[in-house]
């Protein structure tokens, strides 16, 4: 078998329900898809046999079988004789047998998952099985009653009936013994239509006389295009369904003596119609399996397209970071600023609010450099950063390394006041900090800070603000550095 999942096990209830199944199928084959001339048309009980080895794969054989047995014995009663539905049974027990071997060799997916595993299983069952049953059962059949027909004639009874039973009840059984949440198209308009010609079809058919209705002729081959457009709508279950639906009403209205392909001979409306189930079901079963397969390859190709955005848009969003991001630091880079200025400075026009901007710069760091090295300078970048960090806190405020050892502060909806404060709380965190500076006339890490808030106005350019807070910077640096100086204008 191609699957390996966990195979279940017989229970009570698995002994009950087929020979149940078996017998109560026999008993409607018989009864209701059997002519007046005592041809079977559909022999449905061997599909519950397939479909129980298939299931269990094989587990409980001779248990199954003897119990199979004994209901083609109930089943057949009182048609036939015990001894004759013994022998009959055998036939039956090795048409299934046959059947279920090769499929199982083949490693055919007792799911009828795909198009070969449809082609396998009729291959297997309806085609080798059922031919199998039919030359040994028609010598049993010959052996006992000799005035019947010839033996080739009975063959084809036997395989054909036994054939269109498994064709069309086995891949229904199975789907709804493996119920898979299979995608179907949403409901619309079209299949309304379709199922109101399609039930107007069956009206026309199932109540015309000889095939005729006012002198035109309407059998059940027009049902086909209906029964295809099932299978492309639907799934496996419901095309088997309609399938088993179409086939035993045609071969009620049969047995009851109607002719549905024609004023024709009975054995020769008989062989039309299974010749009709058997295209139809192997067109609409392999359509459906083939669009099912479609539907879940386009489906899982849209999972897999949308799981690809999703990574490339997370991959987009690195890069975007990235780019945005000041490597040594973590903080954002000179790119990220000039960006952020231009957008809070667009905003602040639009709202009439103040803007404010500080730059920062690290005293005598050219100096820290040349004492301490470039790898503690670098460390010393970083330390800083994180102070800047922490003194930040709303989420609106922008800390970006500016170049070198200059930081710079965006601060939307700040007045020249609440900068200036800024500014004094950075400086207060620095001699907190205490980091060492040995060339530094305060002995620690301290830095010089330039300030400049404004509401910003169509007719000037971010620029402005930049060159206003830089002036400051240069002022700080010349009163003695380690304070903040906010512009004037």
């Amino acid at each position: 078998m191609k699957s390996f999942e966990q195979v279940p096990r017989p229970g009570l209830l698995s002994y009950i329900l087929l020979p149940l199944a078996f017998c109560l199928s026999a008993k409607v084959s018989l009864a209701l898809a059997t002519s007046q001339e005592g041809v079977t048309i559909l022999w449905l009980p061997n599909a519950f046999t397939l479909a129980t080895l298939l299931y269990y794969r094989g587990q409980r054989y001779w248990l199954f079988m003897l119990l199979v047995m004994l209901s083609e014995i109930a089943g057949d009663f009182p048609r036939f004789p015990w001894h004759e539905s013994i022998i009959l049974g055998v036939a039956n027990i090795i048409e299934v047998t046959i059947a279920y071997l090769i499929m199982r060799e083949s490693g055919v997916s007792r799911k009828l998952n795909d198009l070969r595993d449809v082609v396998q299983f009729s291959v297997a069952g309806p085609l080798i099985g059922s031919l199998f049953g039919g030359l040994i059962g028609a010598a049993i059949i010959k052996y006992f009653d000799a005035t019947t027909d010839n033996y080739l004639s009975i063959v084809q009874v036997w395989w054909f009936g036994d054939a269109l039973g498994l064709m069309i009840l086995t891949p229904m059984l199975l789907a709804f013994l493996y119920p898979k949440k299979q995608i179907i198209q949403p409901f619309q308009r079209v299949d309304l239509i379709v199922f109101i010609i399609s039930a107007g079809l069956a009206g026309l058919i199932f109540s015309a006389s000889n095939a005729k209705v006012w002198g035109v002729f309407i059998t059940p081959t027009l049902l086909l295009p209906s029964m295809l457009y099932l299978a492309a709508r639907t799934n496996l279950k419901w095309t088997a369904i309609g399938i088993c639906i179409v086939s035993f009403s045609i071969a009620l209205l049969i047995s009851h003596g109607e002719k549905p392909f024609g004023d024709l001979p009975m054995a020769l409306t008989i062989l039309h119609e299974q010749e009709f189930i058997f295209t139809l079901s192997i067109a609409s079963m392999g359509l459906a399996t083939l669009m099912a397969h479609i539907r879940d390859h386009k489906h899982n190709l849209e999972i897999r397209v949308a799981e690809r955005t999703e990574a490339l848009k997370a991959v987009n969003r690195q890069l975007e970071e990235l780019s945005a991001t000041d490597s040594l630091t973590g903080i954002a880079n000179r790119r990220r600023f000039d960006e952020q200025l231009q957008s809070e400075w667009s905003r602040a026009i639009r709202s009439s609010q103040p803007l404010s901007l500080a730059i920062i710069d690290i005293d005598w760091f050219k100096n820290y450099n040349d004492h301490y090295g470039h790898q503690e300078g670098d460390e010393c970048l970083r330390r800083v950063a994180g102070i800047l960090s922490s003194v930040i806190s709303r989420g609106s405020d922008l800390l970006a390394r500016y170049g070198g050892e200059e930081f710079v502060i965006i601060a939307p909806n700040t007045d020249a006041t609440q900068a200036y404060a800024i500014g004094q709380k950075i400086c207060d965190a620095f001699q907190v900090a205490g980091l060492l500076h040995a060339l530094s006339s305060y002995g620690y890490v301290t830095v010089s800070i330039g300030v400049a808030s404004m509401i910003p106005e169509n007719t000037l350019k971010p620029s402005t603000l930049v060159k206003a807070a830089d002036e400051a910077l240069y002022m700080a640096k010349g009163q003695g550095r380690n304070q903040v100086v906010a512009a004037e204008y």
